[in-house]
């Protein structure tokens, strides 16, 4: 039976890989890019190595728990490798992973948040003094644990709508594109979201 070839994806048998020597050291970003262009799989598992852990929480912004956040991640790692000779260097390794993570994410849930923010669009109200400033009334900072509790609790267009705008600086024209909907249904979005972001904060930690 003939072995796979070097350049095959397997995630699932990265971690059984001993890298060689050079690769124990701090490679620079370019020697590891080059490595995992020319299919390497070393490369590929130092990368995964270096990024997974950051990269599965930028996922979970966008699924509904950890779990699925980790099959977003194995996607998109999958999606790195095969389509790491595109990458030129524009931005940094990292911020180009988290572009493909995000991306992936997306399209996974798209469909349900699509369905969602027609379901929740006009479903809050909210007094318009209610704001996301919510911590400036509080003698301690709420922790990021907190506000990732309370965004779970959110319906998922508004989760998502936040999580890219706030979190991963996405303009409400990217938002639209990504999501299909018009920029001002994603500015609504924003803003209702952020209201009731402030009121759940405020129930549960107040």
């Amino acid at each position: 039976m003939n072995s796979k070839p070097e350049h095959s994806i397997h995630l699932e048998n990265l971690g059984a890989l001993v890298p060689p020597k050079e690769f124990l050291l701090d490679n620079s970003e370019q020697e590891l890019i080059a490595a995992c262009k020319a299919g390497k799989r070393v490369a590929q598992k130092r990368i995964y190595e270096l990024f997974s852990s950051k990269m599965v929480f930028v996922c979970r912004r966008y699924a509904n728990d950890m779990e699925q956040a980790r099959d977003f991640m194995h996607d998109g790692f999958i999606k790195v490798f095969l389509n790491i000779s595109k990458f030129r260097g524009d931005s940094s390794l990292e911020t180009w992973i988290t572009r493909i993570m995000i991306n992936n994410s997306i399209t996974s849930i798209k469909k349900e948040v699509r369905k969602g923010i027609k379901v929740n669009i006009d479903d809050v109200k909210l007094s318009e003094s209610e704001t996301f400033d919510y911590e400036l009334e509080r003698k301690q900072p709420i922790s990021a644990r907190q506000v990732i509790d309370a965004l779970d609790s959110l319906p998922i267009g508004y989760r998502t709508v936040l999580s890219l705008y706030i979190l991963d600086g996405y303009t409400h024209k990217e938002i639209g594109s990504e999501l299909g909907i018009s920029e001002g249904t994603s500015k609504s979005q924003l803003a209702k979201g952020k209201r009731l972001l402030a009121k759940t904060l405020k129930d549960k930690y107040q």
